[in-house]
């Protein structure tokens, strides 16, 4: 299968995991791969089952591939998700799985190292002996709540493991826009930001919205931010359908 130009910067393992998943990249996943290429704040709009989660991973995930070929990866966040649903966070987690399960094997097969990317969620529901042993050992990637990255910014142990994050993905940011966990996750972006050396990109993933730039400026605070919005047109089907006999009283 021929590569995509589009994601032709994946690491080999990355690009052969893909195009053995999948026939080609989604409108969305093509235009937003080559915008967080550029290392730059991006606002990802698009329906559900579009593929804006693996947009925003994929990438992330190929640089950490990339880091694991020069020496192994240590045992800190690179890359921070945030959701405001922890069913969701949950379901990301597993999502996550695949493509990393995927792309070890295709690793052992070229006879090459594992990456030994560990992806962990971290939510109000997570046990106490699992919050221990993520302190110890932090994953790579991070799957969190808006509340537990809050509560993670205000103990030491949680700021060391967040101190060198260098990607935060805000899913379903469209939800949180507006009110007051919105404004929560706010606040703790701009504390994420003075913690780590320098401040993460943000990748944004969105519901369709109008006027999208709004969502934009929520997401960096006014910051340059990228906007890749594919559109959203539902298929109509209409039809007329008239009564067998003329209407009559009851």
């Amino acid at each position: 299968m021929s590569v995509h130009p589009s994601h032709s910067g994946f690491h080999p393992a990355v690009q052969q995991w893909f195009d053995k998943s999948f026939d080609q990249p989604t409108p969305v996943q093509d235009e937003a791969w080559q915008a967080i290429a550029q290392k730059q704040n991006v606002l990802v709009a698009a329906p559900t089952g579009s593929g804006k989660t693996l947009a925003a991973f994929l990438e992330a995930i190929s640089g950490l591939v990339e880091r694991s070929r020069k020496a192994p990866l240590e045992d800190k966040v690179y890359v921070l998700y945030v959701s405001p649903l922890k069913a969701l966070s949950n379901d990301i987690e597993k999502n996550l799985r695949e493509p990393l399960q995927g792309i070890e094997q295709i690793l052992a097969n070229q006879g090459e190292p594992p990456s030994s990317i560990r992806a962990l969620v971290r939510t109000g529901d997570t046990p106490q002996g699992d919050r221990e042993k993520m302190r110890r050992k932090p994953p790579q990637i991070l799957v969190t709540t808006p509340e537990s990255m809050y509560l993670l910014l205000t103990s030491a142990s949680g700021r060391d493991m967040l101190r060198d994050v260098e990607t935060l993905i805000v899913d379903e940011i469209h939800a949180l826009a507006g009110n007051k966990r919105g404004s929560h996750l706010s606040l703790s972006q701009a504390r994420l930001d003075a913690l780590c050396s320098r401040p993460p990109y943000r990748i944004g993933l969105s519901a369709t919205q109008k006027p999208i730039e709004r969502i934009a400026n929520f997401l960096t605070g006014g910051q340059d931010c990228a906007i890749v919005d594919t559109g959203h047109k539902r298929e109509w089907e209409l039809q007329i359908e008239l009564p067998q006999s003329p209407l009559s009283a009851v």
